[in-house]
């Protein structure tokens, strides 16, 4: 019997199984804990719009044309109606915004969550819980795709455990946004999809068009997912068009078609999507930039202290990541990628590791490439890129099961305490996870709860202002949660200066860099404007002191 088959035939040991319990259980603990304690972000602040039932355009002729002489002066809270569920709008009204306002995001989550929102509340925990719940589901998954590879139920326990402690989980576990159901629908669409080619059964087809239908209505990434199924089965399949690779078409296209009513939608809202997604196309200054934090991103669905910025190169800003921590994550995550390409090459089976390659590395490497052709900055986004993150977790979790079960006492020893290592980095991890009030995938969210923070202990008479601009409002709807009701809040219209300024005592606004308001309130030679945020376009006016 050769190593592989011991490591199939091998049942997991009773103190591996009372360990990953323990573990998970650590891990339900994280994801469930102090879910109202983070910033409430722009990204969740969408969310809440959304199950809210009304729509951009709802909000913006409310808020603007009250504020449409520069006279229309409002209290912050009048946008609370906007993040809470209105009793007299439904699920439909949710689906509605999405379409008008949205539609690059398909509904199946945010129906999910107008739902649970209003049985289990639509303040921030409330919200959040759905995600948590959903994380749940994370183990199940991952096990079965783990038998569904590997054959081993050895294996599956390890990636239970890894999975329990890994801060990418426990953040997305606490992230009111999709995201967390589409780890799920990736890992039980590629689990589907190999037992259907095991099964070769009507039923079995059945469910895998299910399933990968279900990802397509969560995330349009989804796409490229797909895309790595299908080389998968034409590469197995030796490109010949047998029964196998027929069944698959025919799955695909009964995905396709039951994803064609959202299709619909994306085409004829081709220019609200784009208009929305215009940030991703920002150019880093050099390739190396890109690569490099596409490099250190990796380690962290390991081990992540919340240490770095690393945004802050994309973004021209001075940057807070440690040159000892960003360099070091570079290293280690290069030196994992070619360790796995060796290993599964020299232990996995052809078509193992192709399915394990493909369903990481062509997304992953599809957007790497383009972004670094064409410029933009898709790559690095944490969310985008987890089929290549969870490929990786995968990976790993087979080379840890392989050395600790197979290898000989020195190497079992050493492999033992990597094993541990990597264990305990993900319990502080997510410990910091559990002690922070932002988490650095939230775009922006500590310099929101600072700019709140800044506003709230100003003076009376305190006048937030803030041009006619979809994230401007956005900006302001995320403030929101967090500003007492004694703001004020004025929307300017028509970029021209409101003649009360001189009432307040304390005036901030938010605009772009480019406006010509924020031009006309820096040529007021009776004020000093103090750019104070730079990338959220947050701005400080003090009055009579001299520029």
């Amino acid at each position: 019997m050769d190593k592989l088959q011991l490591l199939e035939k091998s049942n997991p040991p009773t103190w591996l199984k009372i360990l990953v319990i323990s573990l998970i259980g650590l891990g339900i603990f994280f994801r469930f804990t102090h879910l109202g304690q983070k910033v409430y972000w722009y990204d969740e602040s969408a969310t809440s719009l959304a199950i809210s039932g009304h729509t951009l355009a709802e909000i913006k002729q409310e808020v603007f044309s009250n504020g449409s002489n520069n006279e229309g002066v409002i209290p912050v809270s009048t946008l609370d109606k906007y993040q809470h569920i209105n009793p007299e709008l439904s699920v439909a009204d949710t689906v509605r915004y999405l379409i008008t306002s949205d539609p690059q995001h398909p509904p199946l989550y945010y129906v999910m969550v107008r739902l649970w929102a209003q049985v289990f509340g639509d303040f921030p925990a409330g919200v959040r819980s759905l995600s948590a719940v959903i994380s749940l589901l994370i183990f199940p998954s991952v096990y079965w795709l783990c038998l569904e590879l590997f054959e081993s139920a050895l294996v599956g326990w390890v990636a239970m455990a890894v999975m329990g402690v890994s801060p990418l989980q426990v953040f997305f576990a606490q992230d009111a946004r999709e995201y967390g159901l589409w780890m799920v629908m990736i890992l039980v669409s590629s689990a589907a999809l190999l037992r259907a080619i095991r099964r070769e059964s009507f039923f079995t087809w059945a469910v895998y068009a299910l399933t990968l239908a279900l990802g397509l209505y969560t995330n349009l990434l989804t796409v490229m997912v797909a895309i790595a199924h299908g080389i998968y089965v034409l590469i197995s399949q030796q490109f010949r068009f047998n029964k196998t690779l027929r069944n698959y078409l025919l799955s695909s296209i009964a995905a396709c078609l039951m994803f064609l009513p959202w299709l619909i939608v994306i085409i004829t809202k081709v220019n609200t999507a784009t208009n929305l997604l215009s940030w991703i196309t920002f150019k880093t200054d050099s390739p190396f930039d890109l690569i490099g934090i596409w490099l250190s991103r990796i380690s962290r669905i390991f081990f992540d202290f919340n240490l770095a910025s690393d945004d802050a190169w994309v973004n021209n800003l001075p940057s807070e990541s440690p040159l000892y921590y960003s360099i070091p994550t570079i290293i280690f995550s290069l030196f994992l990628i070619i360790y796995i390409i060796i290993f599964l090459s020299d232990r996995l089976s052809t078509n193992t590791s192709l399915f394990i390659g493909l369903l990481g590395g062509f997304p992953g490497l599809t957007l790497l490439l383009y972004d670094l052709i064409f410029g933009g900055i898709r790559s690095i986004h944490f969310r985008y890129q987890l089929p290549l993150y969870l490929s990786i977790q995968i990976a790993v979790v087979y080379i840890l099961a392989f050395h600790l079960l197979l290898e000989k006492n020195w190497q079992k020893n050493l492999w033992q305490i990597m094993a541990v290592g990597l264990l305990i980095s993900g319990l502080v991890s997510d410990v910091r996870f559990f002690q922070a009030e932002t988490w650095w995938p939230q775009i922006g969210a500590k310099n929101l709860l600072a700019m709140s923070q800044r506003i709230n202990q100003s003076n009376n008479n305190i006048l937030l202002l803030s041009s006619k601009n979809d994230y401007n409002l956005g900006v302001i709807l995320t403030l929101s949660h967090n500003l007492e009701p004694k703001i004020c809040l004025l929307p300017i219209q028509n970029d021209q200066l409101p003649m009360m300024l001189q009432y307040y005592n304390s005036i901030f606004f938010v605009d772009d860099l480019e406006n010509s308001l924020a031009h006309q309130l820096q040529k007021d030679k009776t004020n000093s404007l103090k750019l104070v945020y730079p990338l959220e376009g947050f701005w400080q006016l003090d009055k009579n002191q001299k520029t």
